[in-house]
């Protein structure tokens, strides 16, 4: 049984991962005394900073899904993927994760003539914005198409989390909608990344390096 260290252990994911580790009898919880075979971290970017630090001194691998890091942080991140395996990605969720693969394929089928927007709604308490992964949703169609669409963000009582991107003309409309339903799917897919990221040579992954998703 693999032992597994959580950054921010008793945030609100951090118990919901802990709690769907244990139910699964894959994981035994580490705390920072002990060794781990790897760490997950949803914090916040000062904390994915010091778990980023920890895990290179140690040498563990690390699953990262916080958000919000700045540009110097996510450099940070990359020097220590010279030495260590990361996984890093705004969403762990495996259906927005198929999703960036079909933004891919709109963004290089609809280009002349379509317009492309993003929106994005979040509970109150969301303090980024836009996501995280309305970014990346933006960073795909960005690298494609060389503009960068317009991000709309809402935030809205509990919304757990909803994005949609659209590419419209004036003859067709296409929309690509995803919808959190439950905040375990983003457990999930942590305990999967951090699974596929046990043995891993040092390097900075994604969740389409965990799925078998080529992402351009």
């Amino acid at each position: 049984m693999k032992q597994l260290m959580l950054w921010s252990a008793k945030g609100r994911m951090g118990s919901l991962i802990s709690e769907t580790a244990l139910k699964s009898g894959e994981w035994k919880l580490a705390d920072k005394g002990e060794k781990a075979d790897v760490i997950i971290d949803f914090s916040a970017p000062a904390g994915t900073e010091e778990s980023v630090a920890f895990a290179q001194e140690h040498k563990i691998p690390i699953v990262i899904g916080t958000t919000g890091l700045n540009e110097e942080q996510k450099k940070e991140m990359g020097e220590a993927a010279k030495k260590i395996a990361i996984v890093f990605s705004p969403n762990m969720s495996v259906g927005v994760n198929v999703l960036f693969k079909l933004i891919e394929a709109a963004a290089k089928t609809l280009q002349e003539g379509y317009a492309v927007e993003i929106n994005e709604t979040h509970h109150t308490h969301k303090k980024d914005r836009p996501s995280g992964t309305a970014k990346m949703m933006g960073e795909i169609v960005e690298k494609i198409r060389h503009q960068k669409p317009p991000i709309t963000s809402f935030r809205e009582g509990e919304v757990i989390g909803d994005h949609t991107i659209i590419f419209s003309n004036e003859s067709e409309h296409l929309a690509l909608l995803h919808r959190a339903l439950d905040r375990k799917v983003f457990a999930q897919g942590a305990l999967r990344a951090a699974k596929w990221v046990l043995g891993k040579k040092a390097g900075l992954y994604n969740m389409s390096h965990v799925l078998g998703l080529k992402c351009e």
